[in-house]
């Protein structure tokens, strides 16, 4: 049985935003700091994990000092490569952690459905997968997955061989979808500032789901 000590959460920021910076002449932006409805959108992650796990880390490689307040920061490998991708960021998650079981969520997806991690859990427990990931009938959602840790090999043999794609290495490793219903605030992904803004007409009209 999977319980909250046998998981570690993992928010994904260590990408380069480039949508949400708009030109390549515009400044960095640091998506998982950037402020949704009085907090960052890295504590929106990080309130949405904690009840279901024994520790959240962030997966970031800049402004570590400023995601330590939410997690213990977890830089790509340098084996890796810098900024190789999310799966780099879940490999070196997975090299890290002290529990069998790692529940990952993208940064900018701030409004993931209440009975994701439980239902990712259930999706691996009956059916004996070491993955499990979300999805609708709109859209596959890899990067909200539940994965193992005896799956850190076979994703470090993927990147280092130069691979990249996550649901090629998903598929590789057996993993389970699980579907949940279309609606426009589940999944909502923020990629640009209009993003930002209509997230955070969601959020108000959903009702702050961190405090649940």
């Amino acid at each position: 049985m999977i319980t909250r000590d046998s998981l570690t959460g993992l928010v994904l920021a260590g990408g380069l935003g480039r949508r949400m910076q708009g030109s390549t002449n515009a400044p960095v932006v640091e998506k998982g700091l950037l402020d949704l409805n009085g907090i960052p959108l890295v504590a929106h992650a990080q309130r949405f994990l904690a009840p279901h796990v024994a520790q959240v880390l962030i997966s970031a490689n800049r402004c570590l000092d400023a995601y330590a307040e939410y997690g213990a920061t977890v830089p790509d490998d340098e084996a890796l490569g810098g900024y190789s991708g999310p799966l780099a960021g879940i490999a070196t998650a997975l090299n890290r952690i002290d529990t069998p079981w790692l529940a990952v969520i993208p940064v900018d997806v701030p409004l993931p459905p209440a009975e994701l991690i439980p239902r990712l859990i259930s999706a691996v427990e009956s059916g004996g997968a070491h993955l499990a990931y979300a999805r609708t009938a709109e859209r596959v959602h890899p990067l909200c997955m539940l994965v193992h840790q005896r799956l850190l090999q076979s994703l470090y043999d993927f990147l280092l061989a130069g691979e990249r794609k996550v649901q090629v290495w998903q598929q590789l490793n057996g993993a389970v979808p699980v579907w949940f219903e279309d609606s426009e605030d589940a999944f909502f992904n923020v990629n640009t500032p209009e993003d930002l803004i209509r997230a955070a007409e969601l959020v108000q009209g959903r009702g702050d789901y961190t405090s649940r």
